[in-house]
This record gives C-alpha cells, sequence and structure tokens, in this order.
C-alpha cells in the first residue's frame, strides 16, 4: 500500500523574530519559538506544509508575511468561530485541489477547537494527533511527537499510524 498524501496545518506562534518595520519573511520563519521549532520540523516532511496564523488566516508555509500581534486567545467567539470557518474553506479548496488524503492539524485545542465544526466538510480525513494520542498530554510532549521521526508522514503507510482519524471525507 502507498502511503498516504499528507497535508500538515500548524498553528502559528506568539513569539516572533524581530523584523524592521515594513519587512516580510517566509510565515515559517516568522515564529521563534521552540514549540514552533518542533511543529516546523514535522511540517516540513509533510507533502504540504500550511500555517493556520490568526492574523493572516491559512498561509503556505514559505507565503512571506509581516511581523502582526494577534492571537485567537484574545478574540471574540464570534471572531474565533468567523475566523475557523475562513480557514476550513481554505483548507478545503487546498486539499481538494492538491489532491490530499489527510490533513495533520498541529496546534493548541483553541486552534484546532476553532476548526473542529468544520471537519465533516473537508475532503480529507482529519487527524489531530496533540488532541488525540494516548502519547501527547501537554506541549512538552507534543514537542517530542513532532520531533519523533516514526511520526514523520514519509515514514507512515496508512494515515491511522500518525493519529486517531477525527473525520473521514
Amino acid at each position: 500500500m502507498s502511503r498516504p498524501k499528507i497535508c500538515t496545518v500548524v498553528s502559528c506562534g506568539e513569539t516572533k523574530v524581530d523584523l524592521p518595520a515594513g519587512a516580510s519573511t517566509e510565515a515559517r520563519l516568522l515564529y521563534d519559538s521552540s514549540v514552533h521549532t518542533c511543529k516546523d520540523r514535522y511540517g516540513c516532511h509533510s507533502d504540504g506544509y500550511y500555517i493556520m496564523s490568526a492574523e493572516y488566516g491559512l498561509v503556505h508555509n514559505q507565503t512571506e508575511i509581516a511581523h502582526y500581534d494577534k492571537t485567537l486567545d484574545e478574540m471574540s467567539d464570534m471572531a474565533i468561530r468567523a475566523w475557523g470557518r475562513s480557514v476550513a474553506d481554505d483548507l478545503a479548496n487546498v486539499l481538494e485541489n492538491r489532491g490530499f488524503d489527510a490533513v495533520v492539524l498541529i496546534g493548541s485545542k483553541t486552534y484546532v477547537g476553532a476548526l473542529r465544526p468544520h471537519f465533516d466538510s473537508l475532503p480529507a480525513a482529519v487527524l489531530t494527533p496533540w488532541q488525540t494520542s494516548d502519547y501527547v498530554t501537554g506541549v512538552g510532549r507534543g514537542m517530542a511527537w513532532c520531533n519523533d521521526e516514526l511520526n514523520w508522514p514519509e515514514n507512515v503507510s496508512i494515515a491511522e499510524e500518525i493519529g486517531t482519524v477525527v473525520s473521514e471525507a
């Protein structure tokens, strides 16, 4: 059996590199926490890698973006629902247009939770290892999970090896 085509979507990070006014950088390079470094390492081993940004929505990891200071944790419930709907719509287009079999969502309960109401509308299996893996019991374990090469999409033969499938398209 050939391995599934996996798209990884990670949440943005609160801490960011300092950029000169008006400057931008690749989305994956903007965030500088140790947690993001682990998520980034995992994402780079996927067939497609995107970031869900509180400011920019769903962005390809190489898209140039500017520094911002916004998190879902500071947004109203209504704004989070609108953000989740917008990101899910963009993600559905990416998954369908690029023929992904599964999407791995790696991030906090807030970010993944904002997308949860839209899982059934995504045209691929949805995996949320940080929320469903028995191994991941906190951020430290989540980082270890991302760093474990055995979990990387290139090293699995079926989506279920990555984590519990939440939704099938």
